[in-house]
C-alpha cells in the first residue's frame, strides 16, 4: 500500500499542540451488516493490540459502522500515577483538531460570509505581512499551499506560557511565505492558525467558543474541549514516551498550552465518532457544502503530499470517499479515518510515543478490511 514520503509523514504528525460527562445519547453497540465478520475482527484486533501493549502502547481503538460500535478496547495507563485508560479517557487530538477548523470555515462559506478564493485581507485587513495579506487566499490556507509553514521553534518555546488565545500567536505567524502562494504544497500549522483568526473575525466569536457552539454542541461531543492549561482537566491522558524503557511512564508536556485552530484540544474516540456522524448526516454542513468539502482537489504540480482534499485527507474507498486526519506529537498519537457514505470509521487515540500510532493504525486498518469492512488504508497511487 501507499506509504507517505518522510517529509509528508513528519509534517502530518506535527501539530500545534471537562470533568467526564455522561454521553447524552449512548453509542449503540448493535451488530454491523451480516457481511461483516465482527468475531474475526475482534480476534485479529485483540491479538494486534495485545502485541502493541506489550511493546508499550497505551490508548483506545474504536471501530464503528455508522453509530454502531463493532469493536472498542482501551489498554495502558492514562498517567504516571497508574490511572487506567478507559473509553471516557480524553486524549490530545494533535492535528486531528484541524478538522474542526475546516468545518468552521465551510460553515461560514455556507452562510455566505466567506469566500474561499478571497485574499485574507478581506477578513484580516490589518494583517502585518503584506505579501500574505494581499495574495494568500482562504483556499490556499486550507490546502497547505500558502507557504506559511510551521511556527514551532525557539520563539514558540519562549512565548509558550503566554499562548492562551489565537491572537497571542500572531507574532509567531506573521512571517513571509516560504514560496509563492499557490505554487507548492507544504504542511502548515501556521496557515491553520490564520484560518482560526479568520473564523473569529467573520463570526465575531472567540475561536474556542465558536467551535464549542457550532460543532461540539450540535454533534453532542460532551467530552471534547480546549482545557487550560496543559490539558489539566478530569480524565485527560498525560503524554508519555511509551515503549519498554525505564522512562515509559514519564510525563511529557502537552504539545501546546491549550491547542487551537491548528490542532490540540482533547477528545475521546466516541466523541470523534459523534463528529463523524454529525458531519456526514448533515448536522454540521448542508448537502451542497458537504459536497464541496469532499470534492477532489488539484494540488500544485510536483507536490509530494498525502491524498489530500479541502482541509482534510481525502481518498477513494471503492465507490465511496474516505476522509480523516492523523495527528501526533511527543507522547500523542491520533489516527481518524472514516467513509463519507457507508458510515464506517476507525479511530485510534494514544498517549504513548512508542509504538508510533500511524503505523499501528495502518495495521489495524488492514485487519478491519480483512473482516469485510471498507479498506481505509491509503490507496496505491
Amino acid at each position: 500500500m501507499f506509504r507517505l514520503a518522510p517529509l509528508a509523514l513528519s509534517c502530518l504528525l506535527a501539530t500545534a499542540a471537562v470533568a467526564s460527562a455522561a454521553m447524552a445519547a449512548p453509542v449503540s453497540t448493535a451488530p454491523a451488516a451480516a457481511r461483516f465478520d465482527a468475531k474475526a475482527l475482534a480476534t485479529a484486533l485483540d491479538a494486534r493490540i495485545d502485541d502493541a501493549a506489550r511493546a508499550g502502547f497505551s490508548g483506545t481503538v474504536l471501530v464503528a459502522d455508522g453509530t454502531h460500535v463493532v469493536y472498542e478496547r482501551s489498554v495502558g495507563l492514562a498517567d504516571p500515577a497508574g490511572a487506567k485508560i478507559g473509553p471516557d479517557t480524553r486524549f490530545n487530538m494533535a492535528s486531528t483538531g484541524k478538522l474542526f477548523t475546516t468545518v468552521s470555515i465551510l460553515q461560514l462559506v455556507q452562510q455566505g460570509k466567506l469566500d474561499l478564493d478571497a485574499p485574507i485581507r478581506r477578513y484580516l485587513p490589518k494583517w502585518p505581512v503584506a505579501s500574505v495579506r494581499d495574495h494568500v487566499t482562504v483556499r490556499e490556507l486550507l490546502m497547505h499551499t500558502s507557504g506559511l509553514g510551521l511556527y514551532w521553534g525557539e520563539d514558540f518555546q519562549a512565548r509558550r506560557a503566554s499562548l492562551h488565545t489565537l491572537s497571542d500567536y500572531i507574532p509567531l505567524l506573521a512571517k513571509e511565505p516560504e514560496f509563492t502562494p499557490g505554487t507548492a504544497w507544504r504542511y502548515s500549522n501556521s496557515g491553520f492558525m490564520v484560518l482560526g483568526l479568520i473564523v473569529e473575525a467573520v463570526s465575531k466569536q472567540d475561536y474556542y467558543a465558536y467551535v464549542a457552539e457550532h460543532i461540539f454542541q450540535p454533534a453532542g461531543m460532551h467530552d471534547t474541549g480546549y482545557f487550560e492549561v496543559d490539558g489539566k482537566a478530569t480524565n485527560v491522558a498525560t503524554p508519555m514516551p511509551g515503549g519498554t524503557g525505564a522512562d515509559a511512564h514519564t510525563a511529557l508536556r502537552m504539545p501546546e498550552p491549550r491547542g487551537g485552530a491548528a490542532g490540540g484540544g482533547y477528545s475521546t474516540p466516541r466523541d470523534l465518532l459523534k463528529f463523524h456522524r454529525a458531519l456526514t448526516v448533515g448536522k454540521l454542513l448542508d448537502a451542497k457544502t458537504r459536497a464541496l468539502l469532499f470534492a477532489p482537489v488539484t494540488l500544485p504540480a510536483g507536490s509530494h503530499a498525502p491524498p489530500h482534499g479541502l482541509g482534510l485527507l481525502r481518498f477513494a474507498v471503492g465507490n465511496d470517499v474516505g476522509y480523516g486526519h492523523p495527528g501526533g506529537a511527543p507522547g500523542v498519537g491520533v489516527d481518524f479515518r472514516a467513509t463519507r457514505d457507508s458510515g464506517w470509521s476507525v479511530i485510534v487515540m494514544s498517549n504513548s510515543g512508542s509504538p508510533r500510532t500511524m503505523p499501528f493504525a495502518d495495521a489495524l486498518l488492514g485487519d478491519v478490511a480483512a473482516a469485510g469492512a471498507p479498506d481505509l488504508r491509503f490507496p496505491m497511487p
